[in-house]
């Protein structure tokens, strides 16, 4: 579970199946983490703020579906509000694609897509031992 700190206040972000069964977070985030080598490649200004925008739109809805869970939150305009709040902070260390990594890193690594990948190896493995035993 991802932690984000804001001025001193702490929020749970911790993702569950009814957030990517009932959207398309899961396509839209795949493709969005593309948009951070294409931001370079873009070839006019009015390409490059539709691509940050994009990234912006996500982030937020990202955010807002994590923290459905620990704290929920009226709307999504108050997740950008805790986001401005947060980019606010601390200029330097704080900024969209920091927090757009953290929140792809809860997906992948110990968080949603960790936790099952995890249970679908013990799962295989189990099942392999007991294939392996009848056969013996």
């Amino acid at each position: 579970m991802m932690t984000l700190v804001v001025g001193e206040k702490e929020y749970k972000i911790k993702f569950g199946y009814n957030s990517f069964c009932d959207s398309d977070l899961l396509d839209r985030t795949a493709d969005a983490m593309g948009i951070i080598g294409e931001l370079q490649k873009a070839s006019t200004d009015s390409e490059s703020m539709a691509k940050v925008r994009k990234l912006f739109n996500l982030t937020r809805e990202l955010l807002f579906e994590g923290m459905k869970k620990k704290n929920p939150v009226e709307n999504i305009s108050e997740v950008g509000n805790i986001l401005d709040d947060y980019l606010e902070e601390d200029k330097e260390n704080h900024g969209l694609i920091d927090i757009f990594s953290q929140l792809v890193m809860e997906l992948m690594g110990e968080g949603f897509f960790g936790n099952l990948l995890e249970q679908s190896n013990k799962a295989l493995t189990s099942l392999t031992k007991k294939s392996n035993k009848k056969k013996t």
